[in-house]
């Protein structure tokens, strides 16, 4: 989690892609999954930027869910 002032300078995207590099060393094939609502624009906008493909959609919590894989 970002404070609202360091959003849309590219942490997550550069974190989290560092974090699937060396998922993908340490694991390699295993599949990682990811979840967060579809209201969550910049969360799917950084899904997609990271290669993460939807396997579902579903309501929970009261709100549309997404799931995604990236392999």
């Amino acid at each position: 989690m970002f404070l609202p002032e360091a959003w849309g300078y590219g942490y997550a995207a550069e974190a989290c892609a560092a974090a699937l590099d060396w998922f993908a060393g340490a694991l390699p094939g295993e599949p990682v999954v990811l979840s967060t609502q579809t209201a969550n624009d910049r969360a799917m906008r950084l899904a997609a930027k990271l290669g993460f493909r939807e396997v579902e959609r579903f309501e929970e919590f009261g709100a549309e869910q997404w799931f995604g894989v990236w392999t």
